[in-house]
């Protein structure tokens, strides 16, 4: 079996799909300015996944299967203070018919400061702020969850592997919203509103230089769905590249980054993307603050825009072995985190 270090490295890159690339086109030439700084280090730890609840409330997953081998001990990282300060929570997983495995439990979402979501190949949830888990979605065995969205406390929206799951019961049942039974696999999720939302989903074949992509679009919170049949694609009777990054500041307005290394724009809600840059190459790490203010990473540097996206400068660099950036969060304000293979949280002098 696997490391629980191992699984969580290719699903990690697995969603990214693109080796670490060294720049970001049409950067600024001049100094480097590392305007990012370590806020926590413990070598006995390997980080993947972060997300704040508010300014305050911070989670991180976490593994030590590295110096504890086979035995999968599993962590939740918490901070009250905006990351100043991080306790360690010893996570177990139990459920009333057998334990469950550990190295399940991988990306997190935070309800509440107790309440908490995970997803590997399932949909676990713990309400004592990671202490305990249990598994909420027996189906869901066999494929791995890309994306989950919270819509609220009980609502919850799934992409795996090639359907789009809903709940709005807590996780107590699930409904399939969306099956396709194409080669094609549901990667990302963006919930603008509580009513509309889009989901990305694709492939890459770089064997056969074949890429495909659609977008999805729901106005009633997931409970449907339909494909957008976007320009400029449709009037070239071409098929849109699969998509690596999908983000929706609005209803009407949002970015998506396609594997050929372009940046487009919406502002009619997908129907039609404008290209913003020609030669973007991320690691599939990219998020916009406002609709100018956006950040990207090649894993070895940060670069930020202020004109969406068609100008970046270097942010921040690190090019010391095993030091390139796994995961981030950003929280509307402005403030990001970052999680480095050399077990660093790291964050923007915002």
């Amino acid at each position: 079996m696997k490391s629980t270090r191992q699984i969580f490295i290719n699903i990690l890159f697995a969603s990214f799909v693109i080796s670490f690339l060294s720049t970001c086109v049409k950067k600024d030439s001049g100094p480097i300015q590392n305007n990012w700084e370590t806020i926590y280090q413990n070598n006995d730890l390997y980080l993947y996944s972060i997300k704040f609840l508010d300014k305050d409330h911070g989670f991180v997953m976490a593994d030590s299967d590295c110096i504890h081998g086979p035995s999968n001990w599993k962590y939740v990282l918490t901070t009250s203070d905006g990351g100043k300060n991080w306790n360690m929570v010893n996570c177990t997983t139990y459920d009333t018919v057998e334990w469950l495995p550990l190295y399940d439990i991988g990306f997190i979402y935070p309800i509440s400061q107790n309440v908490l979501l995970t997803t590997g190949y399932r949909v676990h949830k713990s309400i004592d702020g990671g202490r305990t888990w249990i598994d909420l979605s027996p189906q869901f065995i066999g494929s791995t969850i890309n994306d989950l969205h919270v819509i609220d406390s009980i609502t919850w929206i799934v992409a795996a592997g090639l359907n789009i799951y809903r709940t709005d019961n807590g996780g107590q049942s699930w409904e399939t919203v969306f099956h396709t039974d194409s080669d094609l696999v549901f990667s990302r999720l963006s919930f603008p509103t509580k009513e509309v939302g889009y989901a990305s989903i694709g492939r890459t074949d770089p064997d056969h230089f074949l890429t495909i992509g659609h977008i999805l679009k729901t106005f009633d919170g997931g409970q449907s769905w339909h494909f957008l049949n976007s320009e400029p694609w449709k009037s070239s009777n071409i098929e849109m590249p699969d998509i690596y990054s999908l983000q929706f500041l609005s209803d009407l307005f949002g970015y998506i980054k396609t594997y050929d290394y372009k940046l487009y724009r919406t502002i009619d809600g997908g129907n039609n993307w404008n290209l913003v840059n020609d030669n973007i190459k991320t690691n599939g790490l990219q998020y916009f603050i406002t609709q100018n203010a956006g950040y990207c990473s090649d894993g070895v540097t940060i670069y930020v825009t202020n004109d969406g996206g068609k100008a970046w400068k270097a942010d921040y660099y690190n090019n010391a072995a095993e030091s390139d950036i796994l995961a981030w969060t950003f929280l509307e304000t402005g403030e990001g985190y970052a999680l480095t293979r050399d077990h660093r949280i790291i964050k923007n002098n915002f």
